[in-house]
């Protein structure tokens, strides 16, 4: 099923480095979950952001946006004691959402 409506863009490089019960797919449906509500706040389209995730490592990850071309601050997230999860991917997603609205302010 193809859609013509705008959708945040989200690539993963190096996805095969994430641990098992992680993926590309969920690491950007967290992304646009997270970000969408503060596009919508900002009255901006979700085309307007793009995500560039790398997995450095099962640990690490560090993501890259920018918002109608210019670049928001970068975020690194890791975990030191186990693989990356869930929690983990919520929490770089969020910090990307609140960089959407401070953007915005």
């Amino acid at each position: 099923m193809t859609t013509d409506e705008p959708v945040i863009r989200c690539s993963v490089v190096r996805a095969q480095k994430l641990p098992q019960g992680v993926t590309a797919e969920s690491i950007c449906d967290s992304v646009r979950r997270a970000a969408n509500p503060a596009l919508d706040q900002a009255k901006l389209a979700p085309n307007a952001l793009s995500v560039r995730i790398t997995v450095e490592s099962e640990t690490k990850l560090t993501a890259a946006a920018t918002l109608q071309g210019k670049s928001l601050p970068e975020h690194h997230v890791s975990i030191s004691d186990r693989p990356l999860n869930a929690r983990a991917v919520s929490m770089l997603a969020n910090a990307i959402a609140a960089d959407v609205t401070s953007a915005r302010r």
